[in-house]
């Protein structure tokens, strides 16, 4: 991902998040919610430079003023910065990155029910995603999730391994040569990958998820699509039970501490 400009396959992505994108605090929320997601999944770096606003306003199908209320909540929010003069303009910032104590204090508001509600639906896309990309993608498909999966084994680090993860997961959904299917699986990364890489009693997800993930696309390579759905379904699960595992931690942890 350039750290320049943001190209326009992730601005097409993020013009597909728009029936997902809260409703209720107007156009604006809407656009700082799908740029959010974008940042959040790793489709836009940190360091990257958002387009003109008048560009991008157009891009995102919003007006100036629109766009600028939305720049505005993000600024609030610390996931852009504004620069004035030569060589201005909105950048996103490294103080973007999700932050543990607010993962912790996330996972404490949330319920099994709820975790698990998640869980399913990112199995579901996932999964359907896994099989159309072993019937469909093409050979640098499959070199390109290759490199990402080899990204993710060689992550170090919680943002790393959230990013890395988050892009192997779009990228087969992108094999699968479904618009659709991309953006309701950028959508549901961006819930997802908050929360999912937080240790649970010093452990993470990362080993199983390594050999998921290469499962997934060996089978994508093969083009054998009962396996690739298989395999997704295993790896969703796998992340259902560590989210609600690390609730569940964080709640005892509350608990205890409130007694003590």
């Amino acid at each position: 991902m350039s750290s320049d400009t943001l190209v326009p396959a992730p601005l097409a992505l993020v013009t597909g998040l728009a029936d997902a994108a809260p409703s209720s605090g107007g156009r604006a929320e809407q656009v700082a919610a799908q740029l959010e997601t974008a940042v959040c999944v790793g489709l836009v770096s940190a360091g990257t430079r958002l387009p003109p606003e008048r560009e991008l306003a157009e891009q995102l199908g919003v007006t100036v003023l629109q766009l600028r209320q939305a720049l505005a909540l993000l600024r609030e929010r610390g996931i852009v910065t504004t620069r004035r003069g030569n060589g201005g303009g909105s950048f996103v910032t490294d103080a973007s990155a999700v932050q543990p104590h607010e993962v912790a204090q996330r996972l404490r508001g949330l319920s099994t029910e709820w975790l698990r509600d998640l869980g399913d639906l990112s199995g579901s896309i996932s999964a359907s995603a896994c099989r159309l990309a072993a019937e469909r993608a093409d050979p640098s498909d499959v070199d390109r999730l290759r490199e990402l999966a080899g990204a993710f084994a060689a992550a170090t680090g919680l943002e790393q391994l959230r990013l890395a993860d988050s892009r192997l997961h779009i990228a087969v959904a992108g094999a699968a040569q479904s618009r659709r299917l991309t953006a309701a699986s950028v959508q549901v990364r961006g819930e997802v990958a908050p929360l999912l890489w937080y240790a649970v009693d010093g452990e993470l997800p990362t080993r199983a998820a390594v050999e998921h993930h290469a499962a997934i696309v060996d089978a994508i390579a093969r083009g054998d699509a009962d396996g690739a759905h298989r395999a997704g379904l295993l790896h969703s699960e796998q992340e259902c039970r560590h989210l609600i595992e690390a609730h569940l931690a964080e709640v005892l942890t509350e608990a205890t501490t409130a007694r003590s």
